[in-house]
């Protein structure tokens, strides 16, 4: 289990490791020399930061010189709270999701689940610009469609200008959505992956 690289990667929400992209994703990285770790993370029922723990756990358990994670969507979302706790040689967040406290609106959550109520709840304690700074990773690169959300692309721009790190990429997918499946994104990850020590 000890080899030089592990690359953990953390599907979005819902997401299971067995999607063709994560699995394409092991594939590219293991051809680069990483070893991947594939996360099946326990969506239901659970809020982020408990996610997050989840990952934590797993992630202590492997002792590698190097480790990195990869986290796409809610999954970019665990990787960048995680990794605030522990160190990591690199953080590759794919298409950080826009719901930190800042991004939240005040609407009413009366009418949502009691689940999804307690999701909320748990987004409304997640101060990025706090978090930001407390980014343990040597080296930080930050990924998004051009075509995605609005609100997406302005909580990675704005994460990624509080991020104090000196050793941080903003790449932007020409043309491409909310899709780590896409080959454009595919694609981009390979080059960075191969650039990352």
């Amino acid at each position: 289990m000890n080899k030089e690289k592990t690359v953990f990667i953390i599907p979005g929400f819902k997401h299971k490791p067995t999607n063709k992209a994560y699995k394409e994703i092991a594939r590219m990285l293991k051809k680069e020399g990483y070893k991947p770790v594939l996360i099946n993370v326990p969506w239901k029922q659970t809020t982020i930061s408990e996610n997050a723990q989840y990952f934590l756990k797993k992630y202590k358990k492997i002792n590698t010189k190097k480790k990195y994670m990869l986290g796409f969507s809610f999954g970019a979302m665990i990787a960048f709270i995680a990794s605030t706790k522990v160190s990591a040689s690199g953080l590759i967040l794919c298409s950080l999701s826009p719901y930190f406290k800042e991004d939240l609106l005040k609407a009413s959550t009366r009418f949502l689940s009691s689940i999804t109520q307690q999701r909320y709840r748990d987004f409304s304690k997640l101060h990025c610009a706090s978090l930001a700074k407390k980014i343990k990773a040597k080296k930080i690169l930050m990924l998004y469609g051009a075509k995605e959300e609005k609100s997406l692309i302005k909580r990675v721009n704005k994460a990624y200008s509080q991020i104090p790190s000196r050793r941080k990429y903003l790449i932007s997918i020409k043309k491409v959505e909310h899709n780590i499946g896409d080959r454009r994104y595919l694609h981009t990850i390979h080059q960075i992956a191969r650039e990352l020590n």
